[in-house]
């Protein structure tokens, strides 16, 4: 497309991306695969992350891009959140010190795109007074909710949409419902009951995941930590690793129970967040054993390329990594509180995209035996043809959605 949408006063288009994340690194990665991808189809962007995660912003970020750092809240429960590293400051003192400077950094950037990530009013209703302010001070700027296109069951999702008024909000507020995945493979719009409005402002731009790099089949660049040399690789992850142990746990005693003929190394990130207790008995219960374990890599997307199998929980980032990067994969889905992950696993699953071991039915034995079966291709995977270009997508979505609006706010 062509690179014009100038912004008011400069030329070069202001992109502000809000990003709630507490203590995953899910929803700044995938916020972070698509401003790359706004940087490459438009390199005169200027892209400013208003973000949380204790980390932020961990990634590296695309160029003439920065963040603006908010103070870490921590969700406990559906709707209820406390502070993380003020202790001395209440929540609602700080969700309003929060909410001030969301709104002061969107009054002072003036952005062209907004991209709101995940929740259409932000942590504790925090973005409303922003968007009110955006309606005042940059009324031709496009404001964009981005979503999973799996974002729990219905059942619970539809109504607690309905009691906050979500709905509501982003017929006021949004122009665009940008959904990260296809149509084909789960309708969002009708399953989350979007009236027939609101329908008509989702469009999908596929799966993100980080850029396809191509890297040469060379697994002594894995194998060089291992003592002894073996047939395959296999990466296991979590994610930020808060609540990987019990999958993790499980794959040592699943090697264990292979015995010494096992025919794969195990290379294990247990992520940045994993309690350093649980990553300490992790680390002992694997000594001596075919396992390796790291806190984490920062070239884990190359480990996961040049990996035979990928084991890990069914997070929306790791399984499109997985399906863009692995041949072969066995996730085994966070079961709760949300079933975001276990019916994202059973869908992929019975797509023939990935083999999935449901929470329940984990042990050492089923772990170990589906492993075998995908390495040894007794349980072939048909990888169907769906779109995991989303980041690619989604800027471009951004982009002309803002160059459109921009157009007949001018007329």
């Amino acid at each position: 497309m062509k690179n014009s949408n100038p912004s008011r006063g400069g030329g070069n288009p202001r992109v502000l991306i809000y990003c709630q994340d507490s203590f995953g690194l899910g929803h700044l990665r995938r916020n972070v695969n698509i401003a790359h991808e706004i940087s490459r189809q438009c390199p005169e962007a200027t892209i400013l992350f208003i973000a949380d995660s204790p980390l932020a912003p961990f990634f590296a970020l695309p160029a003439n891009s920065d963040f603006v750092k908010l103070p870490t809240i921590v969700k406990v429960n559906a709707g209820d959140w406390e502070v993380h590293r003020l202790p001395l400051i209440g929540t609602q003192q700080l969700m309003s010190i929060r909410s001030q400077l969301i709104k002061e950094t969107a009054r002072s950037f003036r952005p062209n795109i907004v991209l709101v990530d995940h929740m259409p009013h932000g942590a504790q209703g925090e973005l409303v007074p922003c968007l009110d302010t955006l309606r005042d001070t940059s009324p031709d700027a496009l404001i964009v909710i981005g979503l999973r296109d799996i974002l729990g069951a219905p059942e619970d999702i539809v109504p607690q949409w309905k009691a906050r008024g979500a709905y509501d909000l982003i017929a006021d507020y949004y122009d665009v419902v940008l959904v990260y995945g296809c149509q084909d493979v789960y309708d969002f719009g009708a399953a989350y009951e979007f009236p027939a409005a609101l329908d008509e402002k989702i469009q999908y731009c596929g799966y993100v995941s980080a850029e396809k790099k191509h890297y040469p089949r060379a697994a002594a660049k894995i194998a060089m930590e291992f003592t002894e040399e073996r047939e395959y690789t296999a990466l296991v992850m979590g994610g930020g690793g808060s609540d990987a142990y019990f999958f993790m746990d499980t794959m040592l005693d699943a090697v264990e129970y292979l015995g010494p003929e096992v025919p794969f190394n195990t290379f294990m990130l247990t992520g940045p967040f994993m309690p350093l207790e649980e990553r300490n008995k992790l680390r002992s219960k694997a000594e001596g054993s075919s396992v390796i374990v790291k806190r984490f890599r920062d070239d884990s997307v190359k480990i996961l390329q040049l990996s035979d199998l990928v084991v890990s929980m069914a997070g929306y980032n790791t399984t499109c990594e997985i399906l863009q990067f692995a041949n072969k994969a066995v996730v085994i889905p966070r079961e709760g509180p949300s079933a975001e992950q276990t019916m994202r696993a059973r869908i992929l699953h019975d797509r023939g995209l990935l083999y999935q071991i449901h929470p329940r039915d984990l042990t050492p034995e089923n772990l170990a035996k589906g492993i075998l079966a995908q390495l040894h291709g007794t349980h072939p995977l048909k990888r169907s043809e769906i779109d995991l270009d989303g980041a690619a997508g989604a800027a471009r979505v951004l982009l002309e959605s803002a160059s459109r609006k921009r157009s007949e706010v001018a007329a």
